[in-house]
């Protein structure tokens, strides 16, 4: 970014001194591809790499492979009502947070709250069965995703 400032500070130099018209429309272009490829790496660097784990679209299948987990779960475990609660609340905290990812905004909050209520009734209730595992999995996923944005590998501009 530091060199993105350096060149449009160059050409604004440029114009100043009378550079002649065809020289200042080539730099022109190149200022406009050079702000093209810095912007498509903020976005690169916003969700990670192409195809990764953490785009927008990885995010809410995951998000959505949570909901199916739990409701396969719900079928088997007997869970007392407030447990039913926490787990219903982690389900809204993600998709919210799933929400403002595709806008680019990392909303640790939700993430955190929805992690600790799962973790929660996992730890708890002595769930058992592929159930369970399924949603272990999940959360560790969602976790990961956390560690990344700790880390600086995503959701950063």
């Amino acid at each position: 970014m530091r060199l993105f400032v350096r060149i449009v500070a160059t050409v604004y130099g440029m114009v100043s001194r009378g550079v002649s018209q065809g020289m200042q429309k080539i730099v022109g272009i190149l200022v406009v591809c050079m702000s093209f490829l810095a912007l498509s790496g903020v976005a690169q660097a916003q969700f990670g790499p192409p195809g990764g784990r953490f785009r927008p679209e990885s995010v809410s299948a995951l998000i959505d492979r949570v909901h199916e987990d739990l409701n396969r779960g719900y079928g088997v475990w007997h869970l007392r009502h407030g447990d039913r609660e926490r787990l219903t609340r982690a389900e809204h905290q993600l998709r919210d947070f799933a929400r403002h990812w595709r806008d680019g905004r990392f909303d640790k909050g939700n993430l955190d709250g929805a992690i600790g209520a799962i973790q929660h009734v996992v730890d708890d209730n002595h769930l058992r069965g592929g159930e369970r595992d399924a949603l272990w999995n999940d959360v560790g996923e969602l976790r990961r995703m956390r560690e990344a944005y700790e880390h600086h590998e995503i959701g950063y501009r």
